[in-house]
C-alpha cells in the first residue's frame, strides 16, 4: 500500500508539472499579444472635432509640439497653448528660459510656427497640476471645448486627470495623442526604455487613482 500511494502521489505530482509547462510554453507562444495589449490599454484617445483652444502638455516638447502645430494648421484650433512650469536645469546654467511651455515655444519658433497663436501657461508640475490650470484659464476664457495633446501611452492617464477636473464645468476634453520618438508600441518591451515607460505609467495610474 505505501507503494501505491507513493505512485498516486508521484503521478499528481508529475501531472501537474506537465500542467505548469504546458502553461508556460502557451503563455510564452502569445507573449507578443499579450505584451502589446498591456502596452495598448494604455492609450485611449479621441475623435478630433474642432476646438476652442488645444493644449500642448510639458514634457516631450518635439513630439507633441509637432503634432499641436499639425492640428493647428489643419484647422482643429485658432492657437497652441503650451503648459508647464518644470525647468530645465542644464538650460538654466545658459540663462535659457526652460520652464516646459517655453521649451514647447521654442520648439514651435524654429519650426516656423506663426508666434501670434502661441500662448504660454507656464503652470504645472504634474498632470493634475496642468489639468486644473487649463481648468481655471479654460473657464476664464469661456472655452467649452478643448484639445489636449500628449504622447500616446499617456493619454489613458491624462484622460481620466483631466476629465475628473472639469467634472461639473461642461468643458469637453478632447485628447489627442502625438507619436513619441522613444516609444514603440508595437515592441515597447524589447527596449529598457520601453520597459521603464510603461512600468512608470501604471505606477501612474495606481498613483493618481488613489490619490486624486
Amino acid at each position: 500500500m505505501p507503494g501505491k500511494w507513493q505512485r498516486i502521489i508521484r503521478n499528481r505530482w508529475v501531472l501537474r508539472g506537465g500542467v505548469v509547462v504546458i502553461l508556460v510554453i502557451l503563455l510564452w507562444s502569445a507573449r507578443r499579444p499579450i505584451l502589446r495589449s498591456i502596452g495598448d490599454l494604455l492609450i485611449r484617445t479621441d475623435q478630433l472635432h474642432h476646438a476652442d483652444a488645444l493644449y500642448v502638455l510639458g514634457g516631450s516638447p518635439i513630439d507633441r509640439t509637432l503634432e499641436g502645430m499639425e492640428l493647428v494648421r489643419e484647422g482643429y484650433a485658432p492657437a497652441i497653448t503650451f503648459t508647464g512650469e518644470s525647468p530645465n536645469e542644464i538650460l538654466q546654467l545658459f540663462g535659457i528660459d526652460s520652464s516646459e511651455a517655453a521649451l514647447g515655444e521654442r520648439v514651435a519658433m524654429i519650426s516656423g510656427f506663426d508666434s501670434t497663436r502661441i500662448q504660454l501657461l507656464k503652470r504645472g508640475t504634474s498632470t493634475f497640476e496642468e489639468a486644473e490650470a487649463v481648468h481655471d484659464r479654460t473657464l476664464a476664457l469661456h472655452q467649452d471645448t478643448i484639445i489636449v495633446v500628449t504622447t500616446e501611452f499617456h493619454t489613458r492617464r491624462v484622460g481620466q486627470v483631466f476629465r475628473k477636473a472639469m467634472t461639473g464645468s461642461g468643458i469637453t476634453v478632447i485628447v489627442h495623442a502625438a507619436h513619441s520618438m522613444h516609444y514603440d508600441a508595437d515592441h515597447w518591451w524589447h527596449s529598457e526604455e520601453g520597459l521603464l515607460m510603461v512600468n512608470n505609467e501604471y505606477m501612474k495610474l495606481m498613483y493618481y487613482a488613489i490619490k486624486h
